[in-house]
């Protein structure tokens, strides 16, 4: 059930100093962000807004569910949100930082009388601590989301920079755009899933995403995996290896189980090796819990779990690659309620995110 969620949003330019009053900042105004900050407290959220102090910007017009907070550049920016993310259920962060600051910042006012107009001054630049990469220290686990803007790239080039963000920071999904068509995004996942949205649509996702409710896993350390379990996943995996792909980080997408008992053998969460198996005990959708051993199972358990509740599955196989013909289902983090509540008795592709594939005994596909 959606209730009301706390919501850090940071907006506007975010300016270095080069010396005592002299500053560096960059064109945006952020009136995008300040849109979005608008459209989450419309949904109920209660939105702190985290905004330059007399830098021309724009605010969010909600005069309900939303606190401003100035900041003084980069590292008063900073400082705010390391304080303030623990107490939130997201982190937005939508400024547009001056990431190339002075190595060294002049101390006072900067000598120009010391020169003579023409005068060319040598100064060393930096690039700046990204803030997104020190959140999840100090609240690991809110939902933390971060923009990404190049110019000019290919699709490639802007997903990948987006993503490797996604990897540094754990975030929960990292929004790339270019600057030729700032109202279209793409919303970029840790399990590399691609969702384009318009501008009006990033809001009700960011809602839907805040909103989720996780599974939480119980290790049985001391648990042994069955053999002949183990030897079908590994048969089936030959049979689906071109299917799975490792991503920049060399991880593995993708999901074999298999029934066994009243539960499952399947494939291991944030593996970089295929054979990395563990035994799923069971999954309680009350208690949202999955007891598996002697690992972690993948983020999919509880849908497998689901699914298994059908008799007539004997295994299962997820992959990301979308099958044709398949009916296709809107897309849901793994390991959430929305996601596991999906049909069990039909294959089927989840949007952006791939297929699940569902076998009798005899291999035949559902």
């Amino acid at each position: 059930m959606e209730t009301s969620k706390k919501v850090l949003i940071t907006g506007g330019p975010v300016h270095c100093y080069l010396d005592a009053v002299k500053i560096i900042t960059n064109r945006f105004k952020g009136g995008l962000i300040a849109e979005l900050a608008d459209n989450l407290i419309s949904f109920g959220a209660e939105v702190t807004y985290v905004h330059p102090h007399r830098l021309e910007t724009k605010l969010p017009k909600s005069d309900k569910g939303l606190k401003l907070l100035p900041h003084q550049g980069i590292e008063d920016y900073q400082r705010l949100v390391l304080e303030l993310a623990p107490q939130m259920d997201a982190v937005i962060l939508g400024a547009a930082v001056a990431n190339l600051i002075p190595a060294e910042p002049f101390t006072g006012k900067f000598p120009s009388h010391n020169y003579r107009p023409g005068d060319i001054i040598p100064i060393n630049f930096t690039i700046a601590p990204r803030i997104i990469d020190r959140v999840r220290g100090v609240a690991p686990h809110t939902q933390l989301f971060g923009f990404k803007l190049l110019s000019g790239v290919s699709y490639e080039d802007l997903i990948g920079a987006a993503y490797e963000i996604v990897l540094n920071s754990a975030a929960t999904a990292v929004f790339a755009n270019d600057t030729g068509n700032l109202l279209k995004k793409y919303a970029v996942t840790r399990e590399r899933a691609v969702h384009e949205l318009s501008q009006g649509d990033l809001a009700e996702w960011i809602w839907d995403v805040i909103n989720d409710l996780y599974y939480r896993t119980v290790l049985m350390p001391d648990q042994s995996l069955p053999a002949g379990a183990v030897n079908k996943i590994k048969k089936l995996l030959g049979k689906f290896a071109d299917k799975f792909v490792a991503v920049e980080d060399g991880t593995m997408f993708g999901t074999i189980a298999v029934r066994y008992k009243s539960g499952f053998v399947t494939t291991g969460r944030g593996k970089k090796e295929l054979d990395d198996i563990v035994r799923v005990l069971r999954v309680s959708h009350k208690k949202r819990e999955v007891i598996s051993g002697p690992r972690k199972a993948s983020l999919n358990a509880p849908l497998l779990a689901r699914i298994f509740e059908n008799p007539k599955v004997d295994h299962v196989v997820h992959y990301h690659k979308q099958e044709p013909s398949l009916p296709t289902f809107s897309y849901a983090p793994p390991g959430t309620v929305r996601d596991t509540n999906r049909p069990n008795h039909i294959s089927y592709n989840i949007e952006a995110h791939g297929c699940i594939l569902l076998f009798d005994k005899d291999g035949r596909r559902l």
